[in-house]
């Protein structure tokens, strides 16, 4: 990120959802607004700059399928598969998203 003196100023006009959305983003984050709104055009920027639409619940479908299928197989194989899966699942969300 880029020191403060590096930095600029945007002003935008929001309309109160939008702004309640950028709160709740900092809530969650224990953040300040500016801080959630810099987070937010990190995730959503590149989206937009691929032209790619995504739809979040098509997609949070698509992942759950492919976890609960996962989770079927492993289980079929060994019991304690899908014990090791969940744990390395779960280490990776703790390192890479937390």
């Amino acid at each position: 990120m880029k020191s403060p003196s590096e930095s600029q100023v945007v002003g935008v006009r929001l309309q109160p959802d939008m702004a309640g959305m950028i709160d709740q983003v900092a809530s969650i984050r224990s953040c300040d607004r500016s801080e959630a709104l810099r987070h937010i055009i990190q995730i959503g920027a590149p989206l937009a700059l691929r032209s790619q639409n995504v739809n979040i619940d098509r997609l949070l479908t698509g992942l759950e399928i492919l976890v609960i299928d996962c989770l079927r197989r492993a289980t079929e194989t060994d019991a304690k598969d899908a014990e090791v899966l969940i744990q390395a699942a779960t280490t990776n969300v703790a390192t890479y998203h937390g």
